[in-house]
């Protein structure tokens, strides 16, 4: 009998047990399923949006030049080493100022045409005077000719009248003819020869022009051997050595390029800005650089030119290239440096707008009747509307909007929301899986309220949104559609 009622009080207690432990279960659950989640929540602010075209760069002087030789030849002088000063030289300037020589090579060669093509000058000159003296002898012997064929004629003359009075005989008379005849050949050969010497004097002219323009290439060739610099800048790169010899380029093979010339004073980043967003870059527009090497500084700059033909081959996205002159304040920055831009499209000031993570995309089909029917900021033909989450009596209200353009942090409410809304904007992780009337509480408040003593849970990491180029564009077609409610 004992032993029943020992086993009927094991019984009892282990079914209080089992019925407290269900209570205890099922109001446990009953917090959890009325828990409200954590969410960050900011009102919409007023003020200042700037629309930014983000692009990759690299760093490069304004005005660089390379160095290559025009000619063949052997180097047999570098003066400047890598970071020398240089100069393109300033007669004007008080003292003159020297131009820089940057490389000399081996003259021997054009040395000795120039000095043969000023000899075989030298001889066409004087054989342009021995021609000009064989002129005036020949005109001189034509003279001469002339005169004796005058003297002759009167002869034969004479001698025809005395025949006809039978005062000489005939063989006299034709004696003075042949001597007529015989000078008028001549006289006729004499003529002939000075014309053709006059005529080979415009020749040897021709040849002596020949001769000048000759020494002139000459010289022009040997000049080459002589490499000043162009411009006032630094040396910036040196690829060769004395001794080496230096080709020069073809059609299908490079020139040596012996070193590079830049003007480091007047940077530019070379922007490579895509397709979709260079219609909205105009020359003038502010930047700010970045650049990696410092990465604690920004730079301004200015967009000074946009390249008129974009890079790219294929289907790949075409890329323009975009110079912005960089406002160094006097330091020097280094050529060919990697670096990032954000160049200012457009100001927008006193708008409304709220933190782009808030701005999401929802098919129309899943929103509820009462949000579809006579929103105005909801059009019933697209697939995707643009929402936001307003807190609402503690629950998550989807709100479609009107968006405008944005910046890398934040868009612009045209319409739909009001500044005195308050608007879930994280974490994102929340945000893709948020549900309409669903229960929420500003995670600001939920750790104010928690009790004195009490540890609070481990906080995940803040989540983030992964990294965006920004564009410039307005639309709902700009924000990418999240995953349905």
């Amino acid at each position: 009998m004992k032993v029943f009622i020992t086993v009927a009080v094991i019984v009892v207690v282990v079914l209080g047990l089992l019925v407290g432990a269900g209570v205890w279960i099922h109001g446990r659950m009953k917090v959890f399923q009325t828990q409200a989640t954590k969410v960050r929540l900011e009102s919409p602010t007023r003020g200042e949006l700037v629309e930014v075209v983000s692009a990759p760069g690299e760093i490069e002087p304004r005005t660089k030049v390379s160095i290559s030789a025009r000619l063949s030849a052997r180097i047999v002088e570098l003066p400047y080493e890598e970071g020398d000063r240089v100069t393109k030289g300033d007669p004007k300037s008080n003292p003159p100022t020297p131009l820089s020589v940057l490389v000399r090579l081996d003259a021997t060669d054009l040395e000795a045409s120039l000095r043969s093509a000023e000899a075989r000058r030298a001889a066409q000159a004087a054989a342009i005077e021995v021609a000009k003296a064989d002129v005036a002898s020949q005109q001189a012997r034509v003279e001469g000719i002339t005169a004796s064929l005058a003297e002759a004629q009167r002869d034969l003359k004479r001698q025809e009248a005395l025949l006809a009075s039978g005062d000489v005989s005939r063989s006299v008379y034709d004696q003075a003819k042949c001597r007529v005849d015989e000078l008028s050949a001549q006289l006729s050969s004499a003529e002939h020869t000075l014309k053709s010497q006059r005529l080979n004097l415009p020749v040897m002219e021709y040849q002596l022009a020949a001769a000048d323009a000759e020494i002139a290439q000459a010289r022009d060739k040997l000049s080459y051997t002589t490499i000043t610099s162009p411009i006032d800048g630094v040396v910036t790169r040196l690829n060769a050595e004395v001794g080496e010899l230096v080709v020069t380029g073809t059609m299908n093979n490079p020139g040596t390029v012996i070193m590079e010339v830049a003007d480091l004073s007047k940077m530019v980043v070379v922007a490579r800005v895509d397709e979709s967003d260079i219609g909205s870059v105009e020359p003038g527009q502010r930047a700010v650089v970045r650049i990696r090497a410092y990465p604690e500084e920004e730079f301004e700059g200015v967009v000074h030119s946009i390249g008129l033909i974009g890079g790219g081959t294929g289907t790949a996205s075409r890329e323009f290239e975009v110079e912005i002159l960089l406002k160094a304040g006097g330091r020097r920055i280094y050529s060919r440096l990697s670096a990032d831009v954000d160049i200012e499209t457009r100001r927008h000031g006193d708008v409304l707008k709220v933190p782009s993570q808030a701005v999401l995309g929802r098919r129309v089909d899943d929103l509820p009747t009462k949000i579809r029917e006579g929103d105005p900021n909801l059009d019933a033909k697209k697939t995707f509307a643009t929402v936001v989450y307003r807190c609402k009596d503690g629950k998550a209200v989807v709100t479609p909007v009107t968006i405008g353009p944005s910046d890398a942090t934040h868009t612009v409410i045209l319409a739909g929301l009001d500044q005195a809304d308050r608007v879930v904007v994280g974490p994102y992780k929340v945000l893709e899986n948020l549900k309409h009337d669903q229960r929420i509480q500003d995670e600001r408040e939920g750790a104010a309220s928690q009790p004195a003593g009490t540890q609070p849970a481990q906080s995940r990491p803040a989540e983030t949104r992964p990294a965006q180029t920004q564009v410039s564009g307005t639309g709902p077609g700009r924000t990418q559609p999240a995953s349905a409610p």
